[in-house]
């Protein structure tokens, strides 16, 4: 009995861990990075939700108005970036830059997202992947062993090597 409960919680908490990353994709599955779209239009609606926030505009072309669905990164990533749910109020005047859906729908990933009336660009993606000329992403230092060696770089604490490794022999 004991091996069946031990066996159900495990499961639980597996299915747990995984199921929040399941619900997220990869925003190259949907939306295809080789067909770039700029719209120009006004805010009709903002959907506030996980997994990730959609504004609705209406773009005017030549003969017709067009709704298009701009997705964005999580309330909470946005929430993070100093936006709240009264940023966009509709009937904003905005400018759109991203990539269209793979599928050919009025859907389209937003990198950036420009006010009309002040001009003030108030959305840009921020990539994920380190610049290369970035002195901070370098791999971690290591010690002789292999292990990564954290902290502050040995220089900036104003001791030695040595006399750290006397000092914690002392307290042993």
């Amino acid at each position: 009995m004991r091996h069946v409960v031990f066996a159900l919680a495990t499961s639980i908490a597996l299915f747990a861990a995984i199921n929040p990353l399941s619900a997220h994709h990869a925003i190259a599955a949907k939306f295809d990075p080789n067909k770039p779209v700029t719209l120009r239009g006004f805010v009709n609606e903002i959907d506030w939700a996980n997994p990730h926030v959609h504004v609705f505009i209406d773009v005017q072309d030549a003969t017709s108005v067009t709704s298009w669905a701009i997705e964005l990164e999580s309330p909470i990533d946005l929430q993070r970036s100093g936006w709240s749910r009264t940023t966009l109020k509709p009937g904003d005047g905005i400018t759109v830059q991203g990539i269209s859906a793979r599928d050919g729908s009025r859907q389209a990933w937003g990198n950036s997202i420009v006010v009309t009336s002040t001009s003030k660009r108030i959305f840009t993606l921020s990539s994920a992947e380190p610049r290369r000329d970035n002195p901070s992403a370098r791999p971690a230092p290591r010690w002789p062993d292999g292990q990564p060696r954290l902290g502050p770089p040995m220089a900036s604490t104003g001791k030695k090597l040595g006399a750290a490794s006397s000092q914690g022999a002392e307290e042993r």
